[in-house]
């Protein structure tokens, strides 16, 4: 069978919002001939449920026996109509099902269907989905009322469908269904109160993921069944933490869609980094499944008016330079903009005319960064002194934002405070690794395998603080082979069901002697101090310290070049001197080496963008890994991704500029000159740009060839071929 989507596949989303109706005038095959010329697409979203208000669910914009059509298509139906100039043109199509948002209506008539919080009411009552609409729950009947639609969707020819949720939204859901379902599964209610210590409440966290895959997973099979190469996918949730919210679980998911897609929108009142797009294509390529980023037109929430050019190709090269497929969502009324497939065509168009270069490229990365999801979901600390009020410390007409110095008791809360914490430990690492051009993987709870990790030289746990009594114990194995190992904080001192566990063995294994305590947490006025000349930081020298430090002592044999300054109790006080603790621990092991922090080096970068934690993390990763394979000297705004081709004998290394103006959107990118690249290979016959086939000449010398690229202005691929 031909799996096409395992191939490079370049995705759009042409969407009329509710004018799909203008579909009857137009010419169909101008218009596929167009987006596959124009926007070099092989891969197309078409409406067959629209996203539009005030929750248009229940309306095809086919023929569906049993389904009510969408008004003024009665007579017309999208899909089987356009499916044949789509498939002319070389276009595989996907039905768009919105599975999310239905209008109060539709939701009247179904009584039983709505997602219920515990007090009754219904969800999208009281929070009314873009302002007008409901949603609906997948173990009421609606899932087998989604299913036929499934069925009927099918059975128009389309190549497979992509479900605009359903979600599970957060305190939901406790329909009759629900209930019912539950007790039968686990002999009790579903609690009603959130309460993080209680098994009950995990159970009912794992119910709603489960629900939502087993849901997704009767779909697939239905599609399956009417075409064995159709495909069928959601969108799974990116990186951020907090995904345990609407029951999204990408690795419970993986099994039941053939994509691992989620959205990396671009929103105006955001201050996401430059590298957002590159963050999301890495998580979702953690997996087996092929990767979807999803990439908006708009300019945030001005829908009908084309984001940025400069942002609309940062994002798809991005994209393609992470293995993920690229994606872009496209409102008709757009059309009218000159020039509005510039940027798609430049991308997309290359990655066409190189799709070789872009088929099945295998990892080179050796380090290996931890995303738990077992932490994101059930992490609550049991440090009390985590959840003070401490406030942000924002200085303001000479008085300092201190907090109330309050104990946070609320759970939500709390929960928020680890979820925050562990969202800026996984942002800093990722910024880290990637502005100091260190190739690196994302695994997730189910890579810390024996078999995915003997791959890599150095595992980074960022404060992984659930892991089973197994994955602490390949993570051991995993150094006794000879990798290396760096953890921050409370990495492995909770189970993956986030209860607290005394395994002395581990604590010992990180270079602990024995815990004292906390630091209390200060946003201000804390400081490390090196005990030697370290990473650049001369002895003495001060650095800035982590707000969240546990205190500890380290064993006999275990270096401790950074050690705790004493706390400042206020502003423009003198400082009182070291404490005698180590905020950084290495320990040598009969093979491998253990860099443990009991601070939260990543998280102050991942807040702040101070630069000195990303300096100690750069240093670490150079004094861990036994080779680097890939030495790049060029600005830290310049990403650099790259891979083996093992059919082809080469190297194929991915350069992406963002050096831009200095403001987001980005309206232009400032070209960079010279950037020398040193490539542990030898071997090398041949090194050429892909823009232009031009070579460049390049040393190569004891296994490293070196070359350089006299000026890149945003995308660039460079070609090493190996002789064979």
């Amino acid at each position: 069978m031909d799996k096409w989507y395992k191939k490079p596949v370049r995705m759009m989303r042409w969407d009329y919002i509710q004018n799909i109706g203008t579909m009857k005038n137009t010419d169909l095959d101008k218009l596929a001939r167009m987006k596959k010329e124009e926007w070099h697409i092989n891969c197309e979203w078409i409406v067959g449920i629209p996203g539009a208000a005030p929750g248009a669910g229940h309306l095809t914009t086919f023929r569906a026996e049993g389904f009510e059509s969408y008004p003024g298509l009665e007579d017309f139906d999208c899909l089987r109509e356009y499916l044949p100039y789509a498939h002319k043109y070389g276009i595989k199509l996907l039905a768009y099902l919105n599975a999310h948002w239905y209008s109060y209506e539709f939701a009247d008539k179904h009584p039983g269907w709505e997602q219920l919080l515990c007090n009754g009411k219904a969800y999208g009552r009281l929070h009314p989905l873009y302002g007008n609409g409901t949603t609906l729950c997948v173990n009421s009947p609606y899932r087998h009322w989604v299913y036929r639609l499934v069925k009927e969707t099918m059975k128009t020819g389309v190549d497979g469908i992509f479900f605009d949720g359903p979600v599970v939204f957060r305190n939901c859901c406790y329909c009759e269904s629900c209930r019912d379902k539950f007790k039968n599964k686990f002999g009790k209610d579903i609690p009603v109160k959130e309460n993080w210590h209680d098994d009950l409440w995990k159970q009912f966290i794992e119910f709603r993921r489960d629900s939502l895959a087993e849901f997704l997973g009767g779909a697939r099979k239905i599609v399956k069944e009417i075409n064995p190469g159709g495909v069928i996918f959601l969108n799974s949730g990116g990186w951020q933490v907090g995904g345990w919210k609407y029951a999204r679980d990408i690795e419970k998911m993986e099994k039941h869609q053939d994509f691992s897609g989620s959205e990396q929108f671009f929103h105006t009142n955001s201050s996401r980094t430059v590298f957002d797009t590159s963050m999301t294509a890495k998580y979702l390529t953690s997996g087996s499944n092929p990767a979807v980023v999803f990439t908006h037109y708009c300019m945030g929430l001005w829908h009908y008016i084309p984001l940025m050019p400069a942002e609309i190709k940062r994002a798809l090269a991005q994209s393609v330079a992470n293995r993920a497929n690229p994606w872009i969502a496209f409102f008709d009324p757009m059309g009218t903009n000159r020039g509005a497939n510039e940027p798609v065509a430049e991308i997309l168009g290359f990655v066409e005319k190189n799709e070789e270069y872009y088929t099945e490229p295998d990892t080179i990365a050796r380090v290996a960064l931890h995303l738990s999801l077992q932490t994101s979901t059930y992490y609550v600390s049991r440090l009390e002194e985590l959840y003070r009020d401490t406030g942000m410390g924002r200085e303001e007409e000479l008085s300092i934002d201190g907090g109330t110095g309050e104990v946070i008791i609320d759970w939500q809360k709390r929960k928020g405070v680890n979820e925050m914490m562990l969202y800026h430990s996984y942002l800093g690492y990722m910024l880290s690794l990637i502005r100091n051009h260190t190739l690196f993987d994302i695994i997730l709870d189910s890579g810390l395998s024996s078999d995915r990790l003997k791959g890599y030289d150095v595992l980074i746990l960022p404060n992984s603080a659930c892991l089973s009594e197994l994955q602490r114990k390949t993570v051991k194995e995993f150094v006794e082979r000879g990798g290396n190992l760096i953890a921050s904080f409370e990495t492995g001192f909770y189970d993956e069901k986030g209860n607290h566990v005394e395994d002395e063995e581990w604590k010992s294994f990180l270079g602990i002697e024995k815990m004292e305590g906390i630091l209390p947490v200060a946003v201000t006025g804390n400081y490390l101090v090196a005990e030697e000349n370290f990473a650049g930081f001369e002895k003495g020298q001060l650095i800035e310290s982590p707000a969240h430090s546990l205190l500890v002592k380290a064993k006999k044999n275990v270096a401790a070049p950074l050690f705790y300054m004493k706390q400042l109790k206020t502003y423009y006080m003198p400082l009182e001197g070291r404490l005698d603790y180590p905020a950084l621990l290495i320990g040598n092991h009969v093979k491998g080496k253990v860099v443990y922090t009991p601070t939260t080096f990543e998280a102050l970068y991942g807040e702040h963008m101070i630069d000195s934690p990303s300096t100690i993390i750069a240093y670490l990763l150079d004094m861990l890994l036994p080779e680097k394979i890939l030495d790049v000297q060029a600005p830290s705004s310049v990403e650099v991704e790259a891979y083996y081709q093992k059919a082809e004998s080469r190297y194929v290394i991915h350069l992406v500029n963002c050096t831009g103006d200095m403001q987001r959107p980005i309206k232009e990118f400032i070209p960079v000159n010279d950037i020398k690249i040193a490539l542990k290979a030898g071997g090398i016959k041949k090194v050429y740009r892909l823009s232009d086939k031009k070579s460049l000449d390049f040393s190569s010398k004891k296994g490293t060839t070196e070359f350089c690229i006299p000026e890149l202005e945003f995308y660039e691929v460079v070609v090493a071929e190996v002789c064979k």
